[in-house]
């Protein structure tokens, strides 16, 4: 055995290496979709509820939708859904769920910075820093296409670490699977890069999956995300807790919460 110096104990074991396609699917579901997580989750989708106004046939747009359960939770609450999310097999997965609750809730395979909606949306999600996956440029078009992508009126939540107090999460471990999920981030102050390279040890000690290339993050300040989406057409306003958390964001934070609307011309 090895020590990498922080505690964690790397086992030999056969080596294998995934794409972002697997680790998606395997994150989303083993981590973030289990039942243990439901609460907060049905949390966050009811703060939403509340900060939005959604109501009953709200058309609402998750980008980075993960293991779905935010949009199925607000179709849940009558919205008409959409989740858009690379990984076509955990979209597959989404769609089942949705089958089986009998809600509203749409699932679409595709890159967010290729997508393009049919009609427009009341309300656009991106949490959970799913914002800030692309290059400058794709980030940048994201904000304006949102800008596209809204209804006259509709809101643009978003919930991102602002780079302003960013810091490394360093490395730590938790249990997923049965199996030891080890993380190392790191983050770079200068590029406003944040950067996290993912290991899963099996619960039988034999096989070690790593990542082909690691999650990388740009990050912006508060004032950059709000420009941005000022030119978008989108007047932003800072939440002072969103999500169902149960503590106040302020500047001294990482994370800040948004509600962008867009104008209403006249």
């Amino acid at each position: 055995m090895t020590n990498d110096g922080d505690g964690f104990e790397i086992i030999p074991g056969e080596h294998v290496e995934r794409d972002w396609e697997w680790w998606s699917d395997f994150l989303q579901r083993e981590y973030y979709g289990t039942p243990e997580e439901m609460s907060s989750w049905r949390a966050a989708a009811a703060s939403i509820a509340r900060d939005t106004g959604l109501a009953a046939g709200t058309r609402v747009l998750d980008l980075g939708s993960g293991c779905g359960e935010l949009a199925l939770q607000l179709a849940m609450r009558g919205a008409d859904a959409v989740g858009v999310e690379q990984s076509a097999s955990l979209v597959a997965y989404c769609t089942e769920l949705a089958r089986q609750r009998e809600v509203q809730a749409t699932f679409v395979a595709a890159d967010m910075f290729a997508f393009e909606p049919d009609a427009p949306f009341d309300l656009v999600l991106s949490i959970n820093t799913s914002f800030g996956y692309g290059t400058d440029a794709q980030n940048r078009g994201l904000i304006r296409k949102i800008g596209r992508w809204l209804k006259p009126g509709g809101i643009f939540y978003c919930d991102i670490i602002s780079a302003d107090c960013a810091e490394a999460f360093g490395s730590w471990n938790d249990v997923v699977a049965g199996g030891r999920f080890l993380v190392d981030n790191s983050y770079d102050a200068e590029r406003r890069v944040m950067t996290s390279h993912p290991t899963w040890i099996s619960p039988d000690e034999r096989q070690i999956v790593t990542a082909v290339t690691p999650e990388v993050i740009q990050l912006y300040t508060r004032a950059g995300m709000e420009e941005m989406m000022r030119e978008a057409g989108l007047e932003p306003q800072r939440l002072r807790r969103a999500m169902g958390r149960k503590f106040d964001q302020d500047d001294e934070q990482m994370l800040t919460t948004w509600i962008a609307r867009k104008e209403i011309r006249r």
